[in-house]
């Protein structure tokens, strides 16, 4: 007769008997906290969308005209009052008050627990004057300002010889190169200080290499160029600075050069 040999019945040791049930809590313990977490995100999410508390009930505008403010107010009002603040399309908003206030360099549109809407507008401001048969109030950025009036902006300086249709409107860029070499001329003229005496009323910026300003109302032209402008202004400093020059007697001052070139009238 054929005798069956008789196998043992392995046993694991007892280390890995207590990794696997560590290994089994765990995993329990896991899917224990994702179901909680689901269920609590299940709960607030209903709460915040569908309590009283978090209706619209208030608008809080800044950064325009009074008159502007109130409007921006009661039309968020009219259309949103009552509403879950959190429901609400902040981006659509801001969008649409783009497009009402064109000058606007940002629109931001944030929500205040638990009822408020904040609506903040950052306005362009206008540096200059873009004049070319027509005139069109700039800002820093070549901006065009369709909404500001340039009559009622007096005293700013007038960039002549750059095409309108090259600045910068609503959302496009400036594209003129020689628009941003008159603007960033403008900022050094202001650093620099020592022609505020004299005033700047008109820059020519038709051409780029030989960019130019009239130095005061009725005092000569400042040929400048549009590299090295600091260095320039130095120069032209230093040559104002010469008691025997007589403005009225001058045409224009060429500082494109290391020794500036007075041409007499």
């Amino acid at each position: 007769m054929t005798r069956h040999k008789k196998f043992k019945k392995m046993q694991l040791p007892k280390a890995f008997t207590g990794a696997k049930e560590f290994i089994l809590q765990r995993v329990a313990g896991m899917i224990v906290l994702v179901v909680f977490i689901i269920f609590s995100w299940v709960l607030i999410t209903a709460f915040l969308e569908r309590s009283d508390y978090f209706m619209l009930r208030s608008v809080e505008a800044r950064g325009a005209p009074e008159i502007s403010l109130i409007s921006i107010r009661s039309d968020l009002l009219r259309h949103y009052k009552g509403n879950n603040i959190f429901k609400i399309n902040l981006t659509a908003i801001a969008k649409s008050l783009e497009l009402r206030h064109p000058d606007a360099k940002d629109i931001i549109v944030n929500r205040a627990l638990p009822d408020k809407l904040l609506v903040e507008l950052n306005f362009r401001s206008p540096v200059a004057i873009l004049s070319n048969g027509l005139s069109f109030p700039i800002d820093r950025e070549g901006v065009i300002l369709v909404s500001r009036d340039p009559a009622r902006l007096g005293g700013l300086p007038v960039i002549k010889g750059v095409n309108p249709k090259y600045a910068g409107k609503l959302h496009k860029k400036n594209e003129s190169k020689n628009l941003e070499a008159a603007l960033k001329l403008l900022d050094e003229i202001k650093k620099a200080r020592f022609l505020d005496k004299y005033g700047v009323r008109t820059l020519d910026a038709s051409d780029i290499k030989s960019l130019s300003f009239d130095l005061g109302e009725d005092g000569p032209m400042i040929i400048i160029g549009y590299e090295n402008l600091k260095e320039r202004l130095s120069v032209l400093r230093d040559t104002l600075r010469d008691p025997r020059l007589v403005l009225d007697k001058i045409n224009y001052i060429d500082i494109r050069f290391k020794d500036a070139a007075i041409s007499p009238k």
